[in-house]
């Protein structure tokens, strides 16, 4: 486990990669719907998602467009989200969570993480990234949001096994851009926290697969700015199954989110909090 305490910040260029979920430059898309694929504003719904924050800019000032990722609040002083969010960072980064459901133009509180880590194993595999990290909060700093909860160990195996997966619908919740549905790829951020839905597609070991195609589903999806966003099933959205990761670079096909019920997420999330 490699745990890190921040004190302070210095200025870092922000990579864009192609995997959903990174933090991007915003970008206006005209006429194109800005924030999660194809999604609604949560107002007050999903309280427990914040937005993982990073002083881009080294301007000491903790700004909407300072967006680093998506997490979500599983014990008073845990915030789950992405490996790749933060595995870059150096020891002395300073991150920020808000729970605000707007972050523009500026999030009207937030909160001064104490420290983070992320899965040793991050990185290692292509076929299980072990992209899973953890921020800390300080002690009553979440006061009156009520966290949520993990799976038990393999749950979408057993929902599997049931047929209960073939025609599921989950739930998408984040901070991420959009995409546009087709041209010239461009990103669109308001910094609004937003829902959509995308259709169940496949699963493997390592990942559940949504479909987001828009256009052909009538639903949602996620984008960059997504990563560690939470992934619930239809009907129950106080347990997360999976937190998104990667997916096609444009965000107009496919979605690959981490699982949160298998073994190897487990063995991490497991030193942190009591698992079900």
């Amino acid at each position: 486990m490699q745990t890190r305490t921040i004190p302070s910040l210095t200025t870092f260029a922000l990579i864009l990669t192609i995997g959903c979920g990174d933090a991007a430059e915003p970008v206006g898309t005209a006429g194109e719907p800005a924030a999660i694929i194809n999604g609604t504003p949560t107002g007050s719904a999903f309280g427990a998602v914040g937005a993982l924050l990073y002083d881009f800019n080294g301007n000491g000032a903790v700004e909407g467009d300072d967006a680093l990722c998506t997490g979500t609040l599983i014990a008073p002083t845990l915030f789950l989200t992405a490996g790749h969010c933060v595995a870059w960072l150096p020891p002395s980064a300073q991150l920020y969570v808000s729970f605000e459901p707007s972050l523009a133009p500026v999030p009207a509180t937030f909160i001064s993480a104490s420290g983070f880590a992320y899965d040793p194993l991050f990185g290692v595999s292509q076929a299980n990234p072990h992209d899973l990290a953890v921020v800390h909060l300080p002690a009553g700093s979440t006061a009156g949001i009520t966290p949520l909860r993990l799976p038990t160990a393999g749950y979408l195996d057993q929902l599997a096994v049931g047929g209960a997966l073939r025609n599921a619908l989950f739930i998408n919740v984040g901070y991420g851009v959009s995409a546009n549905r087709t041209g010239r790829p461009a990103f669109g951020y308001d910094g609004l926290r937003r829902q959509s839905t995308s259709l169940f597609m496949a699963l493997t070991p390592t990942w559940l697969g949504l479909r987001m195609n828009a256009a052909g589903t009538g639903k949602g999806g996620d984008c960059y700015g997504d990563s560690g966003g939470p992934k619930f099933l239809a009907g129950d959205p106080t347990t997360i199954l999976a937190h998104v990761v990667t997916g096609d670079a444009y965000c107009r096909a496919t979605t690959w989110d981490y699982r949160l019920d298998t073994p190897a997420a487990r063995d991490f999330l497991g030193q942190f909090v009591t698992l079900p």
